[in-house]
């Protein structure tokens, strides 16, 4: 999602082709035992739009709706993976959210991600590994916070942030500069974090130059993949519709055409993170899922 950097000086909300299924790792196609213990899906924020169309289709122009937005904590054996850090923190403070210039969309963060980790009983220092599904503010604004972390960037996203240009792609380069100096693993594809099956970062290319999503082996729910923005909806999914936003049109139907074919080569439940719909029914930090 997409907000301009104008609304608020710090924070801006704003070519690889995807990896096919063949490529899989053999343990991520195999059912059975995961060394995923659980996985939290914390709030990190909401997204009230006053026109869907922008994401949608005309059909829905003039037509109000509040995406969700989470970030993802997984426990996996000893260590702590994040997936996505939300909304800055500091929206926490503006009881009246920040909305971007053209008046399109207010953007609101209740509760701190460091307070909500912390309710866990987690600390930013506890996470060894940290990912994000792309670099606009609504998935980095607590960026920062994890510079001691193992961080995973497509090489596309990592230019895109990095280069001479980010804000013309919305992404805010304030929520990365305390991040110059961390270890980034700059990846070109998919990626196997624990080398396991149990965890891998898929390439999905079209929303940003280096978008990716996460496939996670849960040992009760099963496998289930978080979309990120490769998608924004469940209709957008069902037609496979693309944004204007998005950086790259036919990239994201690629995406969106190699995550079905992945879905059914290995059982997984599509999450789709700004749908508020369905994360109505998935169970929130502090609770979590197995």
């Amino acid at each position: 999602m997409n907000i301009s950097q104008a609304a608020l000086a710090s924070i801006a909300l704003s070519a690889l082709l995807y990896a096919c299924s063949s490529a899989m790792p053999d343990a991520a196609r195999q059912p059975g035992a995961t060394s995923v213990e659980r996985m939290y899906v914390i709030e990190c924020g909401e997204n009230h739009a006053k026109d869907l169309s922008i994401w949608t289709s005309p059909a829905d122009k003039g037509k109000a709706y509040v995406f969700a937005n989470h970030c993802y904590l997984i426990r996996h054996r000893a260590e702590w993976f994040l997936w996505d850090s939300g909304h800055p923190d500091m929206i926490t403070s503006m009881p009246n959210g920040v909305t971007n210039p053209r008046g399109t969309l207010t953007v609101y963060m209740k509760k701190p991600l460091a307070e909500s980790l912390k309710e866990i009983g987690v600390t930013p220092a506890d996470i060894a590994h940290f990912a994000m599904s792309h670099s606009h503010g609504d998935h980095s604004g607590n960026a920062r916070l994890f510079a001691r972390s193992t961080i995973y960037m497509q090489a596309a996203e990592y230019e895109a942030t990095y280069g001479p240009d980010p804000l013309k792609l919305g992404i805010p380069p304030a929520n990365f500069e305390s991040l110059r100096e961390a270890r980034i693993i700059k990846l070109n594809g998919d990626h196997d974090v624990f080398r396991d099956g149990s965890v891998v970062i898929k390439s999905t290319p079209g929303h940003t130059p280096g978008h990716q999503s996460l496939f996670v082996r849960l040992p009760k729910t099963g496998p289930v993949l978080l979309s990120g923005d490769f998608v924004h909806l469940t209709s957008n999914w069902q037609a496979k519709r693309v944004p204007s936003i998005n950086y790259n049109a036919e990239q994201t139907i690629r995406s969106m055409n190699g995550m079905e074919s992945f879905l059914q080569a290995t059982g997984a439940i599509l999450w789709i993170n700004h749908d508020a719909e369905q994360s109505r029914a998935i169970p929130k930090a502090p609770a979590f899922v197995e």
